[in-house]
């Protein structure tokens, strides 16, 4: 990941943890040699502080958090 973009606002390239299911940070892409070919991998960073390296293929998106409901009736 290029450092300088994240200074300028950039979006973050965020996750869920495998480990815990709170929202994770992809801190690193590469990719790495394998007998079947070339697989992209990710380093996971997570708010509980649990990080992986893993296969960019198993990433999930974030849970996007759900509005509050409000009432309409007076």
């Amino acid at each position: 990941m290029d450092r300088t973009t994240a200074s300028i606002g950039a979006a973050l390239d965020t996750t869920t943890c495998p480990q815990c299911g709170a929202l994770a940070e992809v801190t690193e892409r590469a990719v790495l040699e394998s007998t079947d070919g070339p697989v992209e991998h990710a380093r996971v960073h997570c708010v509980a502080r649990h990080w992986f390296l893993l296969p960019a293929a198993s990433l999930t998106s974030p849970s996007a958090p759900t509005p509050a409901r409000t009432s309409l009736r007076s």
